[in-house]
């Protein structure tokens, strides 16, 4: 079983699924039934636990835990939706006292009256695996100040400018030292909503590494509905799959 640290596999012969259920006795049930030499568990507490780790290892298939899902957001309950759409998916709930596992089918496609072992097997490990991941980015030059706390009214922070720009991230172009993990606030003056913007540095490419620009790139933690709008006017889909 892989948590929520996911880590690429290429065992020959496996096959990947991705569960997506919190830690705790379900999450254990699930991958005792599940266990055997042909499948690979990817097991992370929340969909955007899986988009945040940037690796997309094909999928043959998605489980569900439905405790876990009612307490997803409505964007992941959205993007989730949609996802499931091109895979073998299945509904789980878990009665921990018993360890007896329900099943319920996502939409019409796939039935949802057997256990998660046969629906793998009958299901899974004769779909060809497929690629998700996050973010087409757009190449969009916009001019950005970045703080590391949130600005006072005066406070321009450091200018820098966009190299790429995507629903959920951009690419900083900057000379200055950074590490991942640390977070700011981005203002993007330009737009109509200049709130800024808590982010997360995702990963550092240092000056003439791979005759590559200077910088870093970042997630959005948080934005406002006007700021969502802003980004879907750049062009480039939100999660999309990879053929």
């Amino acid at each position: 079983m892989v948590g929520d640290d996911i880590a690429s596999d290429d065992r020959s012969g496996m096959i990947t699924i991705l569960l997506i259920c919190r830690e705790g006795v379900s999450r254990n049930v699930y991958h005792a039934e599940l266990a055997s030499s042909g499948v690979l568990l990817v097991c992370v507490q929340s969909l955007m636990g899986f988009f945040r780790t940037e690796v997309y290892c094909s999928l043959s298939g998605i489980l569900v835990d439905m405790p876990t899902y009612m307490r997803c957001s409505d964007e992941e309950k959205s993007l989730l939706t949609e996802l499931v759409g091109h895979f073998p998916s299945l509904r789980l709930k878990c009665n921990e006292p018993t360890g007896e596992i329900r099943t319920l089918p996502f939409g019409a496609a796939y039935p949802g009256n057997s256990s998660p072992a046969v629906f793998v097997q009958k299901y899974c490990t004769t779909f060809i695996p497929r690629k998700i991941r996050t973010g087409e980015r757009s190449l969009h030059h916009l001019p950005a100040l970045l703080n590391t706390c949130l600005p006072a009214e005066n406070d321009s922070g450091l200018r820098t400018v966009t190299a790429n720009i995507s629903r959920e991230g951009c690419f900083l172009i900057s000379f200055e030292p950074r590490i991942v993990g640390d977070r700011g606030w981005l203002t993007f003056p330009g737009w109509k909503d200049s709130t800024p913007i808590l982010v997360e540095v995702c990963w550092v490419q240092s000056w003439g590494e791979s005759r590559s620009l200077p910088g870093f790139g970042v997630r959005f933690i948080d934005l406002t509905d006007a700021q969502k709008d802003e980004l879907r006017g750049l062009g480039g889909q939100s999660y999309f799959l990879e053929e």
